[in-house]
């Protein structure tokens, strides 16, 4: 069998420091979503997308 993750864009989190996209990435076989933020060539993971989102808004320098 083969398996698939899916990675998709939710928000881009532009500010003075530069931008962080937010992703939400669901695995085959996992029962919740995990969510990443990419900022600056390094990926940072996070249980719930409130955590991934404060973390987006803080590396880019835009509160969120």
């Amino acid at each position: 069998m083969t398996t698939k993750d899916s990675r998709t864009l939710l928000h881009t989190i532009e500010g003075p420091k530069g931008k962080a996209g937010l992703f939400e990435v669901i695995s085959s076989g996992q029962a919740q979503p995990k969510y990443e933020v990419d900022f600056g060539g390094a990926t940072s993971s996070f249980s719930s997308m409130g955590e991934a989102y404060i973390e987006a808004g803080v590396l880019s320098g835009t509160p969120t």
